[in-house]
């Protein structure tokens, strides 16, 4: 690719689409009207030599330890990003293996735990599970860019992502150099990211390993325990030794595709029956997920029901959306249950008063005896939600009516369709 023909790429791009795809994703915060001009590109394409800077910000990463950094970029960058990876995406597509599955067009990580599944079921039960440090931040730029330069041959263009990979961070006010690494958060990166570990699916793939990656989530198969150590011994030399990677010694390890608490990929693991291998929530993403519902269930939360049961149904719609495929009918009916229960106890706290009780027990048909009796019990209130004048009262259909988001009939529907 030359530079004349990056030009006519970047310019070919419908840039109102490229605006609408990021003012949805709320990445445009501008009081410059919402009118993106040509003109714009233009001066990008003419002024690729200056150097600009992208502001990071640093967060905890939720139950795995450490922080994760990410880079926001300007305005104007993020879109000229988003028209490059959009041409570029058909150029290395093509080059990509059938078994990498992340960031990449109609392909999602229900695909990639599919994939091992598929593999294990063909006798592949021994996995070598590669943890990558830092993967987005140590990217040798060097290693990078010649890659890159096989299928872009014309440098400017190169000295482009260049100086995006080596623009400097600011965090804080306070200006830092990048000498390594590629800015999460930017639209090009992970196509960048794909690129760079290309080189190790080809590797593995003229090897005739089973393998699937998703992203810097990389595990690889084999039929026996002696095979897979030497598959660990192999891909730790090849990552660290030729595309300059550091690989978790600690944490990268060969363990059983079935073994639930060592065998976790992208929050899932596999399980085996009677009826064959099935995919299954792994155990800290179970954990994870019912801590949130516990916050977005608690009486102190719940001051008011409806907005409650509003952000849990946002939030269990996304969980169901990406667990869906896993097998879990009995865990998500015993979830189901306990979740009604901390809503009436919800309820029953906002009632207050036992007067107030007893009053809106009897008008949800409650008889009055037994309507006093639950409102005058002195027992703590997930003790009294579950009595049967609260159940009968607060019924599962009246929730439903109110808002409550039922996990049962959500995870069917998404089941079947998986």
């Amino acid at each position: 690719m030359n530079y004349r023909a990056f030009s006519r790429f970047v310019r070919a791009v419908p840039l109102t689409l490229v605006y609408e795809m990021e003012e949805r994703q709320g990445f445009l915060q501008t009081t410059e009207g919402n009118v993106i001009h040509y003109g714009f590109i233009e001066n990008f394409i003419d002024n690729l030599g200056k150097k600009f800077h992208i502001r990071e910000i640093a967060f905890d990463r939720w139950g795995a330890g450490g922080i994760r950094k990410l880079g926001i970029p300007t305005v104007k960058d993020r879109i000229f990003q988003q028209a490059i990876t959009q041409r570029l995406i058909p150029v290395y597509e093509p080059l990509f293996t059938e078994n990498s599955y992340g960031y990449r067009p109609g392909r999602s990580a229900k695909d990639a735990i599919q994939k091992v599944k598929e593999y294990a079921e063909q006798g592949y039960t021994y996995a070598v599970a590669l943890d990558l440090s830092r993967y987005f931040d140590t990217l040798n730029h060097e290693i990078l860019l010649n890659i890159l330069r096989r299928n872009v041959k014309d440098e400017r263009v190169i000295q482009w992502i260049k100086r995006y990979l080596k623009s400097g961070v600011m965090e804080n006010g306070i200006v830092m150099e990048t000498e390594e690494g590629s800015p999460q958060g930017g639209n090009i990166s992970p196509l960048l990211a794909n690129v760079y570990l290309n080189e190790f699916d080809q590797e593995y793939e003229k090897r005739g390993v089973a393998f699937v990656r998703y992203a810097d989530d990389i595990v690889l198969l084999a039929k026996s325990d002696r095979a897979a150590r030497r598959l660990l011994e192999s891909s730790t030399k090849n990552l660290e030794e030729t595309l300059k990677l550091k690989v978790n010694q600690k944490k990268s390890r060969v363990v059983s595709v079935f073994a639930i608490r060592n065998f976790k990929f992208l929050g899932f693991t596999l399980g085996k029956n009677g009826k064959g291998v099935y995919v299954r929530v792994h155990g800290k993403s179970w954990k994870k997920m019912k801590s949130k519902l516990k916050e977005l269930s608690s009486r102190r939360s719940c001051q008011s029901i409806r907005p409650s049961l509003k952000k849990i149904e946002r939030y269990m719609r996304g969980w169901l959306n990406y667990y869906g495929i896993a097998d879990m009918k009995k865990k998500i009916d015993d979830l189901n249950s306990w979740l009604y229960h901390r809503i009436r106890m919800c309820i029953w706290k906002q009632w207050k008063l036992p007067k107030t009780k007893k009053r809106n027990l009897m008008k949800l048909g409650i008889l009055e005896y037994f309507a006093h009796q639950a409102a005058n019990s002195r027992r703590k209130y997930w003790y009294v939600s579950g009595m049967g004048a609260v159940n009968r009262a607060l019924t599962k259909e009246r929730l439903i009516n109110s808002g409550f988001y039922d996990l049962a009939t959500a995870y069917q529907s998404v089941h079947v369709n998986c």
